[in-house]
């Protein structure tokens, strides 16, 4: 059903790169590209090296608990299921309540959505979908050859065209680093994780083991769980920060990504992002999905 809502009329910018021309330009713009370079390298490793920590600490649940095989058929298992509803996109958005956005109904977004997956070397423009609700929001599902990304009203309506550009940018960033796997890839070790605390620790209090004998496997299980929870958010925000990243090299405006976020956060919390750094609690970036906002435009500018 197209959307007959009408889409925002987009004031489209000439505005020009900074320092797009002459030596000097052309240094800053290497010296940009090679921070950006770097950036992603650093968060390529630490994703990698907090997945590995998962896999570390199931592996030693798993042996705590006497449940080694069992954590492999689990995880056999999971990997199954995580590629079949890697598979289904469109029936996932479906579900939520998203309906498929026409290139006919909205011909200037898909214009944008396209200058990004060209710069990026996509073959395959994702498909749009749209949610009928005020709210800001964007997410993308799938992996390059069947993507689709779901936006909402609010945020078409809330943001600029270069704005859109960026969040956009920022979703397909997510689908060239295979996010939906791998983040349903780690809740399912996440959920091993679990299975695999609460078998040892149901298996030591029904043999009545010697808590002095088995204490530190009895901590370990104890504390597997909030550890791995950690981590999991950890790993999305890691993730979230490389897609911010890598959205940058492929908008025309940098800048309007950073004032995206900032709309974003102003519409969800009603304050500033320098506001929510200093009234949010150290401790509970720990318990986010996703950076704080400040954080990320920190690292954008």
């Amino acid at each position: 059903m197209p959307y007959s809502g009408g889409l925002p009329n987009f004031a489209c910018a000439d505005a020009t790169r900074d320092a797009e021309r002459g030596p000097s330009g052309k240094a800053s713009r290497a010296l940009i590209g090679a921070k950006r370079h770097l950036t992603r390298e650093l968060h390529s490793h630490h994703s990698h090296r907090v997945m590995s920590g998962m896999l570390s600490l199931l592996a030693l649940c798993a042996e705590a608990s006497g449940k080694a095989r069992g954590a492999e058929r689990s995880l056999a298992a999971a990997r199954t299921k995580v590629w079949s509803t890697h598979r289904q996109p469109r029936a996932i958005l479906h579900a939520f309540g998203a309906k498929p956005l026409p290139c006919a109904a909205a011909p200037e977004l898909y214009a944008v959505l396209l200058n990004i997956c060209v710069r990026a070397g996509m073959k395959r423009v994702p498909e749009l979908f749209l949610l009928p609700v005020p709210g800001m929001n964007a997410f993308a599902l799938g992996a390059p050859g069947d993507a689709c990304i779901s936006v909402t009203e609010g945020l078409l309506r809330g943001l600029s065209r270069e704005e859109v550009a960026g969040i956009l940018a920022h979703e397909v960033a997510h689908i060239l680093h295979h996010d939906t796997s791998a983040m349903s890839w780690a809740a399912a070790v996440q959920r091993e994780i679990d299975a695999s605390a609460l078998h040892g620790i149901v298996e030591m209090l029904s043999r009545r083991r010697d808590l002095a004998h088995v204490g530190p496997h009895a901590a370990l299980l104890a504390l597997a769980p909030a550890v791995a929870r950690l981590l999991f958010f950890a790993l999305s925000r890691v993730r979230e920060l490389a897609a911010d990243a890598m959205a940058l090299d492929l908008i025309d405006h940098p800048k309007a990504l950073a004032a995206a976020l900032c709309k974003l956060e102003f519409f969800h919390t009603g304050r500033s992002p320098l506001h929510a750094h200093l009234q949010d609690e150290a401790g509970a970036l720990a318990l986010r999905s996703h950076p704080g906002t400040w954080e990320r435009i920190s690292r954008l500018a």
